[in-house]
């Protein structure tokens, strides 16, 4: 088994379930069974691939060199294993077939991305993956808006990486020219905000994701951000004049900036998915401080928030999965306000306001020792960047408060007689109630023994550590 097989069966496996799609629009219940099951047999294949290759391992594809090395090894079967998890998630949720054929063919290009040697190609197949996932928005409106503001900003980046590497190939026949590096250091920059929808594009993914469980943007947080990081550290290791003082200085305010205004943000929101959304922003943009502190210190404590975001993230999903599923097939009976419905949405709510919490790093949860490793890490540089993580975090809880106010009191109605149906719970939300408490668990666990984490995120660290120097 080679290493690019871990981009070609996901990938094919999508554009199959795409076409699918396509040609059969009507029947979805009938035909949504052998779709998640054909998806989740896909991503679980790719992570066993990932994790049983042997390292370092080196081969030609296309025409094109396939590079395996251990970080990426552990990065992809950790990011397959994420992707199956979500679509065990969307088993129950209206949007499951739109989501698992673009999901796979996204995860596919993305997988790709890493791999490939030649990076300018990784780049463009960076764009490819985020424009097929807009395939996965549904009819409603701000879905839709979401998604295609994200199709634009996909695509604005193509330009200037393309002048990046012209003026890289240009320095390496002229390394006398340092202007050169300069300008390709300062074209890094807005391909980082755009594709990480940093300040001021920070409300695409939100948008995306209001009244609706969040499955694409779920999947944009976990899988799409930590392949645009790694791309990012990977240029930075090849070409070590990019990562200039003045580019690290913009992208640290950027990414402060994504934090506190995603923070405040959440305070005005009263949907749980649109909370979600600002909370992933917030600790995505102080994840961003740490990529830039310069120091191994700050690189794995960012790597650390972002592995405690991914698992936030897939808990919160899970529970507003759990809490959104329609039943089949649909029934007119009220139940008596303050029925049992209310008091079963107690725990997909409970373990929502976790996952949220972690996200705004409320001690003694997963988010807060990440934060802690990266206050000391940058305590040196600015001792009162906590001050300005604070107005985020009560943002977060604020905006978590109200939302959940409005879910306790739509928690009572379980359907309908127009046949719209909410917040109900039984046997055929199971696949998101046992994802969910895994996931409780597994956030229990790594905060009592973050050891295991701590070591695999140094494993993951260590081929950028020469790069990032005190």
């Amino acid at each position: 088994m080679r290493g690019h097989w871990l981009s070609t069966i996901p990938l094919l496996t999508g554009v199959a379930l795409c076409v699918l799609s396509s040609l059969a629009p009507n029947g979805q219940s009938k035909r949504r069974a052998p779709v998640v099951w054909l998806s989740l047999v896909t991503a679980l294949i790719c992570a066993g691939i990932a994790w049983n290759l042997p390292p370092n391992q080196v081969t030609s594809f296309l025409g094109q060199q396939w590079v395996l090395s251990p970080a990426a090894q552990t990065l992809l079967a950790s990011l397959s294993a994420a992707t199956a998890l979500l679509i065990a998630v969307a088993y129950r949720t209206p949007q499951v077939e739109p989501f698992c054929g673009p999901a796979l063919t996204s995860f596919g290009l993305l997988a790709a991305a890493m791999l490939l040697q030649p990076q300018a190609l990784s780049f463009a197949l960076l764009s490819a993956a985020l424009v097929i996932l807009t395939l996965a928005a549904t009819a409603d409106r701000p879905s839709v808006r979401g998604a295609s503001r994200l199709l634009g900003l996909a695509t604005l980046p193509i330009p200037c990486v393309v002048l990046c590497f012209a003026l890289l190939d240009r320095l390496a026949l002229f390394p006398d020219q340092p202007a050169l590096a300069e300008l390709s250091s300062v074209l890094v920059i807005p391909c980082v905000a755009l594709w990480l929808t940093l300040f001021p594009f920070q409300g695409t993914t939100p948008l995306w994701a209001k009244r609706q469980v969040p499955l694409a943007p779920a999947f944009l947080w976990i899988v799409k951000d930590w392949v645009v990081v790694w791309l990012l550290l990977a240029l930075w290791t090849r070409f070590p004049a990019l990562r200039t003082e003045p580019t690290a200085l913009a992208l640290g305010i950027l990414g402060l900036f994504t934090a506190v205004v995603s923070g405040i943000w959440a305070a005005f929101q009263m949907d749980l998915s649109a909370v979600l959304a600002c909370a992933a922003m917030s600790e995505l943009g102080i994840a961003i401080q740490g990529l830039v502190a310069g120091s191994p210190a700050g690189l794995q404590s960012a790597l650390l928030l972002l592995s405690g975001r991914a698992f936030a993230i897939l808990l919160a999903t899970s529970a507003l999965a759990a809490l959104g599923t329609a039943p089949d097939p649909p029934s007119t009976e009220l139940p008596a306000p303050g029925g049992h419905a209310r008091w079963w949405a107690m725990l997909p709510l409970a373990a929502f306001s976790v996952g949220v919490m972690s996200l705004a790093g409320a001690p003694p949860l997963l988010g807060f020792v990440g934060r802690q490793q990266l206050y000391v890490a940058l305590r040196a540089q600015n001792p009162s960047v906590v001050w300005a993580w604070l107005p985020a975090a009560l943002g977060l809880v604020a905006g978590l408060i109200r939302s959940l106010r409005t879910a306790w009191r739509a928690a009572q109605v379980t359907q309908t007689p127009q046949g719209s149906s909410r917040f109900t719970l039984g046997a055929r939300n199971l696949p998101s109630l046992v994802a969910m408490c895994l996931l409780v668990l597994c956030l229990l666990w790594l905060r009592l023994q973050p050891q295991p984490l701590l070591d695999l995120i140094f494993d993951l660290a260590e081929p950028w550590m020469p790069t990032f120097t005190l």
